[in-house]
């Protein structure tokens, strides 16, 4: 592992033992699982964690991790422009989260995904156009412009909600990359633990079937000339993070 890895890890770990203390089904996702069942631990050129959880369950997660995570180490951001929390690391004080520096774990929700063509045409264009706003106000600078446009992500949120409806047997991850995470919700289940570095690593139930569907020959590392850690940062974080503080008062 190198400094980043081992930091991030830390980070899990206590994100690990607050959900694992209050009963809440998650799983490693994306890079993450794929690094888990390859290499037992990271992606050696990887530089982030990806969790998934139940939408039903974010509530609770929210809780857990607010009152078991020290304020003045992390800060549970839920984004008032974006799809899904972070737990961002505070190590580096609030210019780090201004400069987009800060170490951070994703925390996707499993979101229903409809069957029927004009339903998944609707999601489809909803999460689409959902994923076109949010990064469109996440480079506004001017806050009167950024409120009188926020009700995009709002809209496209909920009008994919509304496609969805209840009753659906698959599930995906609202994301750029959504279409190639759809599975049916018991390709999940109970969380299978795999081995990660020095820690355990929750699955979902059909790991190897997810795997296989999104990345082909998983075991096969790519080349040297296409291996590259994650990029961005939480969009409008610092933006939810000054927000936050004039709420608290701070």
């Amino acid at each position: 592992m190198n400094e980043v890895q081992s930091r991030l890890l830390k980070m899990y770990v206590d994100i690990k033992r607050s959900l694992d203390g209050h009963g809440i089904r998650f799983y490693g996702g994306f890079g993450t699982a794929l690094g888990t069942v390859r290499h037992d631990g990271f992606i050696p050129w990887d530089d982030d964690i990806d969790l998934i959880v139940w939408e039903e369950d974010l509530p609770r997660v929210a809780q857990a991790l607010k009152a078991d995570l020290d304020p003045g180490l992390y800060y549970y951001h839920e984004p008032a422009c974006d799809d899904h929390p972070h737990v961002i690391c505070m190590a580096g004080g609030e210019e780090s989260v201004r400069d987009r520096t800060a170490l951070f774990i994703d925390i996707f929700p499993l979101k229903p995904y409809p069957d029927g063509a004009f339903r998944k045409a609707v999601e489809n264009a909803a999460i689409q156009g959902d994923n076109v706003a949010i990064h469109v106000l996440d480079r506004i600078r001017s806050d009167s412009i950024h409120r009188m446009l926020s009700w995009t992500h709002r809209f496209f949120y909920k009008l994919a909600d509304m496609a969805a409806g209840p009753g659906c047997d698959k599930v995906t991850v609202r994301s750029t990359t959504f279409k190639d995470f759809i599975f049916p919700r018991e390709f999940f289940g109970e969380p299978a633990p795999h081995v990660f570095e020095d820690e355990e690593m929750p699955l979902p139930r059909e790991w190897d079937r997810i795997l296989t569907s999104t990345y082909g020959d998983y075991m096969t590392p790519p080349p040297e000339g296409r291996r590259k850690g994650a990029a961005g940062f939480p969009c409008c974080a610092y933006r939810d993070y000054l927000s936050d503080k004039k709420k608290k008062g701070v």
